[in-house]
């Protein structure tokens, strides 16, 4: 898909085990790469439910040198 002209391209969710479950049940996390130029950035399309069933969009944006930051 692209958007903007970046080449946007889902990545394959990572499954969580029967045991474990979800961390959380109101707050879904969808990552994606975006291409353009040679750039590449990972978006992660974070959609947190509310209580009264309203939803909250945040989109967080990480480049690969954001990536190589050791916290």
């Amino acid at each position: 898909m692209k958007i903007q002209g970046w080449n946007v391209k889902p990545t394959m969710p990572k499954g969580w085990n029967d045991a474990e479950g979800p961390l959380a049940d109101d707050i879904r996390v969808e990552t994606m790469v975006a291409t353009k130029n040679n750039q590449r950035v990972v978006l992660h399309r974070v959609v947190k439910t509310n209580p009264d069933g309203t939803e909250e969009v945040f989109i967080i944006k990480a480049t690969p040198q954001m990536l190589k930051t050791d916290h």
